[in-house]
């Protein structure tokens, strides 16, 4: 039986039956989906793919997440935190048969629900779910890399990403980060703007997730097919579409 790597070979020295990548991917949705999932995940590069961003960037960005400060008002009896509120204390002494313990401070609160963390959060889950919906039959598939001379499965590099995602996301302080419903200007103006320089890592990741995974546009696939290659079993549903549009983007990238 050939080998998805056989079928590949073959492809590139005889060409496709694929005249029109786009109308291909227009026509099958799951098609569609499922190569942008598969190669947004399996993109490798030396500059901030998915593995290397989760792997790096993540472990760094952890130890410093943005926070905010606000500062409420709140009662203590026989300390002070923070600034205290004298008018305030004064009407609650008064209030509490003239109890000269009781303070009401403002301390500083932080809080991490910050647009910058709900961005980071939501590419996290984004990813983790991209992964759990993969049809086994790509997860399976042979992945070969220009920065690499050997295949070897894209099974292990999912792992390594699943690791690195789900011990981010049960951080004690990413935990109680809302994920927003969908990512707005706000949150990629926040991320770009912050102090913390990796933050614009997060956006710039998610920008690559809009385009390749969300929109899927054959242009935007194209330079990811001249350093990864994915090649699922033949044999399978949509293998063989999946390799011959592996070849044509490969060729197509090296031409450009």
């Amino acid at each position: 039986m050939e080998s998805g790597r056989d079928c590949f070979l073959r492809y590139l020295l005889r060409g496709t039956a694929v005249s029109d990548p786009q109308t291909c991917l227009d026509e099958n949705d799951d098609l569609r989906r499922s190569l942008g999932m598969a190669y947004f995940l399996a993109d490798s590069h030396d500059k901030q793919d998915v593995l290397t961003f989760v792997s790096d960037t993540l472990p760094l960005l952890l130890r410093q997440l943005q926070r905010t400060t606000r500062r409420e008002r709140i009662a203590f009896q026989g300390q002070i935190r923070g600034r205290v509120d004298w008018p305030a204390t004064t009407k609650a002494r008064l209030q509490n048969e003239v109890n000269p313990a009781l303070y009401v401070c403002r301390p500083p609160l932080r809080q991490d629900n910050t647009p910058e963390n709900q961005l980071l959060k939501f590419l996290l889950e984004a990813i983790d779910r991209l992964i759990r919906d993969l049809s086994l039959d790509m997860q399976n598939a042979e992945l070969w890399t220009a920065v690499s001379d050997t295949h070897f499965p894209f099974s292990q590099r999912l792992a390594q990403i699943t690791f690195h995602v789900r011990q981010a996301l049960g951080h004690a302080r990413l935990r109680p980060v809302e994920t927003p419903e969908m990512v707005t200007a706000r949150h990629l103006v926040k991320a770009r703007a912050s102090k913390t320089e990796l933050y614009g890592l997060v956006a710039q990741l998610y920008d690559q997730y809009k385009v390749v995974v969300v929109d899927g546009r054959w242009l935007d696939l194209l330079p990811i097919f001249g350093r990864t290659i994915l090649l699922p079993d033949p044999a399978v549903p949509l293998g063989d579409t999946c390799i011959q549009l592996a070849a044509r983007g490969f060729v197509q990238a090296r031409q450009a």
